[in-house]
């Protein structure tokens, strides 16, 4: 973890435009942000902010926005004045810090479980930022052993925040997209990392790529163990978050308990703006192929 003042201090190899500090600019005035009465939370799959999706059509184009992606991803993002934001799939570690220091936020940053190959290099790491300070950070949270090989290929990370009202747990993941049985083990192994926040009431907020639907078992162990889905709560528009050229799957979840639940007042699917392709403009491609969710709390 990297607190901003300390970013800001070794940060001179980074460069800055004023597009970008705008951004940073833009997020504290923007709706939730740095609003002590409202908390807003986004989970976003960043597919390592390549953009989505790549077609010979758009190809030149696409090409030409990588060179900006870090102003374009802080610009999208802060338009809602987010107070937390969580990455699967992750950039590069660098390209983070350019985005956190754009939206004005502290982060830390988790490599994955896999390291990657020529096509994917770095693998697929996860990374949770906020303006508040990160006091807590752990990469695969186990309540024992160590991280077995074929569990958390993806992401599973925990970080605790020091809010104005207190700390905060969040935790998040990208769990297994193709084995059901792996998918199921790492459901078990979070729900006992989660456990004792459960048993105490704390508030915590639990979101990410967690690749199942919610008619798949997965669902019904999250929310036997008590946790609130937000987006079934107090959600509104369409709750389906892949792809962002026409979503058809709901895979990407905010979830919350203890007292933070009991202040949610809105969930959405972001599927607006840069996050999603326009139909009209063959050219045109989305910041990744998912599309966030936001959750939005009241604070007292």
């Amino acid at each position: 973890m990297m607190e901003r003042r300390e970013f800001l201090r070794t940060s001179a190899v980074l460069t800055t435009s004023s597009i970008g500090l705008q951004a940073g600019a833009f997020a504290q005035a923007a709706p939730g942000g740095n609003d002590p009465q409202r908390l807003t939370t986004i989970s976003y799959n960043v597919l390592a902010c390549r953009g989505y999706p790549e077609t010979d059509e758009n190809r030149d184009r696409l090409a030409r926005a990588r060179e900006h992606m870090t102003t374009r991803f802080a610009l999208e993002l802060g338009l809602y004045g987010p107070d937390i934001v969580t990455f699967q799939e992750s950039p590069s570690e660098e390209v983070v810090a350019s985005i956190a220091q754009q939206l004005g936020m502290n982060y830390a940053y988790f490599p994955g479980g896999w390291p990657g190959n020529a096509d994917w290099p770095g693998g697929f790491p996860g990374t949770i930022m906020s303006r508040f300070p990160i006091v807590e950070k752990e990469n695969c949270p186990l309540r024992e052993g160590t991280r077995p090989e074929d569990l958390f290929t993806r992401h599973w990370c925990r970080a605790v925040l020091k809010t104005g009202t207190g700390r905060l747990s969040i935790y998040s993941a990208h769990l297994h997209p193709s084995d059901a049985a792996v998918r199921e083990r790492e459901v078990t192994e979070i729900l006992k990392v989660l456990a004792p926040e459960l048993e105490s009431g704390a508030p915590l907020l639990f979101q990410g790529d967690l690749n199942h639907m919610p008619d798949g078992p997965e669902y019904a162990r999250w929310t036997g163990a008590g946790l609130v889905d937000t987006f079934a709560s107090k959600g509104t528009g369409i709750d389906v978050s892949i792809p962002s050229t026409e979503p058809r799957e709901r895979i990407d979840y905010i979830w919350a308990y203890g007292p933070v639940a009991g202040q949610l007042v809105e969930a959405r699917i972001l599927f607006e703006g840069q996050f999603r392709t326009s139909p009209a403009d063959t050219k045109s491609f989305a910041l990744s192929d998912h599309v966030p969710a936001l959750a939005r709390f009241t604070v007292s």
